[in-house]
């Protein structure tokens, strides 16, 4: 087949899912990514240092570009995104913290940092980080525990269910249930964020929205276990 064919094809394909579906299944991200949203008001107004902050605007980037994948039908490169929004969020973390490692990581390419050490950096530095996390992966209300893990599978085509199949170039437009399907875990992600966030924020809860809090809060299983979070505050 010609490839002014298949381009051809590619483009109505993605013109006719955006027409059908698209205003929806944005709505949908905006509503299944509140939570990450509310934080981003909070980040942007106590927590931002002057360094890094490019990281923390990426992010914010990183979530529309999740919902304009998703308008155009293509999850492939949605979960891509999704992925990108744990890297960027994690990596703004520390380096908003550290200048010289920022300075070096854009002049050498130098010094990025990978999921465990952002990880293990929080758990060394903010006081009750693992302790708090701990018990949010337990009250978790997602399909999966670790999104980061999940995402990276698709990402690096891990095994049979993942792999990409596409004959034509308009294979790259998947279905509307797949799209919602991914909508749907762009909440898990929010709440995979959410909880490293106020893992690491916690002790600031009386500048984070209520929604948030509220949120955290519902999932306790007992009174106990919410005393046991908040003595680490």
């Amino acid at each position: 087949m010609m490839h002014d064919d298949q381009v051809d094809r590619l483009g109505k394909s993605a013109k006719e899912f955006s027409n059908n579906y698209g205003a929806a299944l944005t709505r949908q991200v905006e509503e299944c990514s509140s939570l990450v949203l509310l934080w981003l008001d909070y980040l942007n107004l106590y927590q931002r240092t002057g360094t890094a902050d490019e990281l923390l605007d990426a992010f914010a980037s990183a979530i529309r570009e999740t919902s304009a994948c998703l308008a155009l039908g293509l999850v492939r490169p949605a979960l891509f995104s999704m992925r990108t929004q744990i890297d960027l969020i994690l990596s703004w973390i520390y380096f908003k913290d550290h200048p010289m490692e920022w300075r070096q990581v854009n002049n050498t390419g130098d010094g990025f940092k990978m999921k465990k050490e952002l990880l293990d950096y929080l758990a060394n530095y903010y006081d009750g980080f693992g302790s708090r996390y701990g018990i949010l992966k337990q009250t978790s209300t997602r399909t999966a525990e670790d999104m980061y893990r999940l995402l990276s599978a698709h990402i690096h085509g891990q095994s049979n269910p993942v792999l990409p199949v596409t004959d034509n170039l308009s294979d790259v437009v998947r279905n509307e249930a797949i799209c919602k399907e991914t909508v749907l875990a762009t909440g898990d992600l929010a709440e995979y964020i959410s909880d490293i966030l106020y893992a690491t924020y916690a002790a600031e809860c009386h500048a984070i929205s209520k929604k948030i809090i509220d949120s955290i809060d519902s999932r306790f299983a007992s009174d106990k276990q919410k005393k046991e979070f908040y003595a680490t505050v």
